[in-house]
């Protein structure tokens, strides 16, 4: 890795915090705050007068290693390479319309936590929702019925920390779900490994799939080009009603009233632009680590009206179970799909995954600390592109980092 990254504070100086928040929750002193630095994202800042220096913060963080040594029993061959362990495949949508509606896609990663709340045992699910305070802000909550879930449903383009609520789960009186980013579920394996209660505490893991996660500049920016002030804004919704589904903000009474972005002007135009630099050394796209993980067939083509739909990936046994029994109870409805629908679903994704090996080359020659990837054959899946996408993942990265100082820290 480079320099020696001893705290949270260097895992920040050098930008490789990927603002998931497992920090905060791990740390028994209560030394870490999270704060959203509007042009990166959430990050731990240290309180030097508490910090005891017992590295558990470290352990749990996933921007500085992660471990890809997954399910092997059964996996589609063709898959793993790029995609890791895949059991199962599907494309289908939620059978309740209202989830369909309002979720992501075809609500299918709604619909699941919501069977696992009413059929599954399950106590809550740790997710994300708007901050009832600041509707540009998100906040770890629990939901436990339908009603909370369906307010919280949607995806949310801006940082958000999941993880920053695992001790909410003490609250429980049994195990729960999780649904969060690749890297939250990462980060939640982590502080599973710590010890067994831990373990015992998640019943499933859900990911969404992720192309990195927008600043709040991002989001200011969409503001700007509605032209409503932040103070204005009383509902900020990303993505949903519909597939893709718009950017909507509504306003306080007397203010602009309600404005909406295409998906394609939202997150094609602004959104993508401010997505945090760690996430362009993520190996992990689709939650890797997770049991079930759910994102967008693009190969589709979007009808006017279309619904929505989900593609689903089976990734651990318990995700089998969890995923078959729902279809059973009727809560999703999924048929089989091939393999190859997932990386023409998701060419961007498999892109990156493909020129991350040069992009962490070109920082290593330039002495920045990188993350430690254990399981990813990113080597090879670079080694897959033709000569001149090898220049460039490795050619186009050194350039950047002269340009953008990335080989100096930050000093906040």
């Amino acid at each position: 890795m480079g320099k020696a990254l001893k705290n949270v504070q260097d895992v920040v100086s050098w930008r490789l915090c990927l603002g998931c928040g497992a920090c905060l929750s791990v740390c028994p002193e209560g030394a870490l705050t999270l704060v959203d630095v509007e042009d990166d994202g959430l990050r731990p800042m240290v309180h030097p007068d508490r910090c005891a220096h017992c590295g558990a913060c470290m352990k749990v963080c996933p921007g500085i290693e992660i471990d890809g040594h997954f399910e092997s029993n059964g996996v589609i061959g063709e898959l793993r390479p790029e995609w890791g362990a895949v059991l199962e495949i599907w494309e289908g949508y939620a059978a309740d319309p209202e989830v369909r509606f309002c979720g992501s896609s075809g609500g299918v990663a709604t619909a699941l936590a919501l069977f696992c709340l009413e059929r599954g045992g399950l106590s809550g699910v740790l997710h994300i929702g708007p901050s009832e305070a600041n509707p540009l802000a998100n906040v770890a909550v629990i939901s436990h019925e339908r009603a909370e879930l369906l307010a919280r449903t949607g995806s949310r383009y801006a940082p958000a920390a999941p993880c920053s609520g695992l001790r909410l789960l003490d609250t429980q009186s049994s195990p729960g779900v999780f649904v969060g980013k690749p890297c939250d579920v990462a980060a939640v394996r982590k502080w599973q490994a710590l010890n067994s209660e831990s373990q015992a505490q998640i019943g499933v893991a859900i990911s969404i799939f992720c192309a990195g996660t927008p600043s709040t500049r991002g989001t200011r920016r969409i503001l700007e080009k509605l032209a409503i002030p932040p103070d204005q804004v009383t509902q900020l919704r990303y993505r949903g009603c519909g597939w893709p589904g718009r950017t909507v903000v509504g306003t306080k009474s007397g203010g602009p009233g309600e404005r909406s972005l295409s998906y394609e002007e939202s997150w094609g135009t602004i959104l993508s632009k401010h997505t945090q630099f760690r996430c362009r050394l993520c190996p992990d796209s689709t939650g890797e680590s997770a049991d079930i993980s759910c994102g967008d067939p693009w190969y589709r083509r979007i009808e006017p009206e279309d619904p929505g739909r989900s593609l689903v990936l089976v990734r651990t046994g318990i995700g089998r179970q969890i995923l078959h029994e729902a279809m059973q109870a009727g809560y999703v409805r999924l048929q089989p799909v091939e393999p190859d629908t997932l990386p023409r679903s998701q060419r961007s994704l498999l892109q990156r995954r493909r020129q991350l090996w040069g992009r962490l080359l070109a920082l290593q020659l330039f002495g920045v600390p990188v993350p430690r990837y254990q399981g990813f054959p990113l080597l090879a899946n670079w080694r897959s592109l033709p000569v001149f996408d090898k220049l460039r993942s490795t050619l186009g990265m050194a350039r950047r980092i002269w340009a953008r100082r990335w080989n100096k820290p930050l000093r906040y």
